[in-house]
């Protein structure tokens, strides 16, 4: 089985805006910050915990 990573499908210049599971069909994240404008270490801080948070639910059995 694929190895569950996180992938990005959207930039905006070298900030991540979207990402997806890439071993989850329809798993998608969208980054969110605190000021409305984007910060790149906050956004990608913001998909690295959206995607932790169900890959220890769901793939927590496949390492």
């Amino acid at each position: 089985m694929k190895k569950p990573t996180i992938g990005v499908t959207k930039w905006l210049n070298d900030i991540p805006i979207d990402a997806v599971c890439t071993a989850c069909a329809g798993a998608t994240f969208r980054a969110s910050g605190t000021s409305h404008r984007p910060n790149r270490e906050e956004y990608q801080k913001s998909l690295q915990s959206q995607f932790d948070e169900p890959l220890k639910l769901v793939h927590a059995d496949e390492s």
